[in-house]
């Protein structure tokens, strides 16, 4: 498989990834079908390991970023699967999701401010406080909504 392939294989799956996981976390609060956490899981595995993929020579935030997402879905996998229905398990499977879902949002922003001309003026090396500001609202965001469902599942 080419790099372009890879590319538009990881893109995608990582633009259908978030707003799904989205509604997975919205269904942690209220019941929907199952079948939602079920395609996010599968297009958030899919982003990580296409960002396998890619021909990096070196450890890279990037890389980083997939390590720390693959520990999170295995960390979600011992809470669905090996903890099952106990309190600890719920918890860890729904803070991995919220997790997971915050990565691809980070990776999104950071990927608009290297890529989208407008956002690339005002942070250049991604280092300016703009940047900086819109990624810890990203991460209050999702700080709150990790709390919520730390309330929420019991």
């Amino acid at each position: 498989m080419n790099t372009q392939t890879v590319l538009l294989l990881h893109v995608a799956a990582s633009f259908m990834a978030l707003p799904l996981g989205l509604v997975a976390i919205k269904a942690l609060f209220a019941p929907t079908p199952a079948l939602w956490t079920r395609w996010f899981l599968g297009l958030a595995a899919a982003t990580i390991l296409t960002g396998f993929l890619f021909p990096i020579p070196s450890l890279t935030p990037a890389t980083v970023v997939g390590i720390l997402g693959t520990l999170v879905l295995v960390g979600m996998g011992i809470g669905r699967t090996v903890l099952g229905g106990q309190a600890l398990g719920r918890r860890l499977y729904a803070l991995g999701l919220v997790a997971s879902t915050w990565f691809l949002a980070f990776v999104l922003v950071a990927q608009a401010y290297l890529k989208l001309p407008p956002l690339k003026a005002i942070a250049p090396t991604g280092t300016e406080w703009p940047f900086a500001v819109t990624e810890m609202a990203v991460l209050g965001a999702f700080g709150w909504i990790g709390l919520r469902v730390l309330r929420q599942v019991r």
